[in-house]
């Protein structure tokens, strides 16, 4: 794993205030689009904020083009990994490399608007976990009913609000319980779930794919689905350590 951009030991002492943390696979296409809507959000927002860009070994070449973004800009910062690990390890990765008092996790494919952080950003006050509730028709409505059906489900064994998913606002104090974590391969869902913090969801328009298809198939989905199942009912029903 290799680390560019601004190092935290050398960076300004005071962090900041939101770090966004994107894991990029496929979705060179959009990021310059996706990059400058998040500095649009954040400007609204009036927060200081870092961008972190965890590259999860993409073919399309988008930790390069990363780089070439964070060397024109100190608040980005990238990460790379050697090879591909999955959505939920370069979150956790990008989790581990940010700095702000709150983080944002968004999917860099530009179907997660980065507009409605404004929305989650309004509930931090009350919350220590904001999740966004995707709604609309942004997938075939076989995969959407899929996807209702493991939100339901980890409602129920993992103590989440329904809709949970990782489109989500974490505190800083849940970050660091998050990143306490050593063991790979473990549901990021499911480690936000044990750390018991208070949480909320909010519905957003999710929109449909603009190129390319999901880089998950059915069977790798459903899959992960019951492994992350397993692990949530494992930390909030057996009260398990992951």
């Amino acid at each position: 794993m290799r680390s560019t951009a601004t190092d935290p030991s050398h960076a300004d002492a005071t962090p900041p205030e939101l770090s966004w943390v994107l894991p990029l696979y496929r979705t060179a296409a959009q990021l310059e689009e996706l990059l400058a809507r998040i500095g649009a959000v954040s400007r609204r927002l009036a927060v200081r904020s870092e961008i972190v860009l965890v590259d999860d070994a993409c073919p399309e070449g988008c930790g390069a083009q990363a780089e070439r973004i964070a060397m024109r800009d100190p608040d980005v910062h990238v990460v790379r990994h050697a090879c591909n690990q999955g959505q939920d390890a370069a979150l956790r990765t990008g989790l581990r490399r940010s700095r702000g008092r709150w983080c944002v996790l968004l999917d860099a494919d530009l179907q997660d608007p980065p507009e409605a952080v404004e929305r989650l950003w309004s509930l931090r006050e009350d919350w220590d976990i904001v999740f966004a509730q995707r709604t609309g028709r942004y997938s075939s409505r076989g995969r959407r009913l899929g996807s209702r059906l493991y939100r339901a489900a980890a409602a129920l064994v993992g103590g989440l609000p329904h809709g949970a998913c990782l489109y989500v606002l974490l505190s800083r104090d849940v970050v660091q319980r998050i990143n306490l974590a050593q063991r790979p391969r473990l549901s990021l869902l499911a480690l936000i779930a044990a750390t018991r913090g208070r949480s909320v969801c909010v519905a957003i328009q999710r929109d449909r794919r603009r190129i390319g298809v999901s880089a998950y198939r059915s069977r790798d989905r459903w899959a992960k689905a019951v492994g992350s199942l397993w692990q949530l009912f494992a930390a909030r029903r057996l009260h398990r350590v992951l």
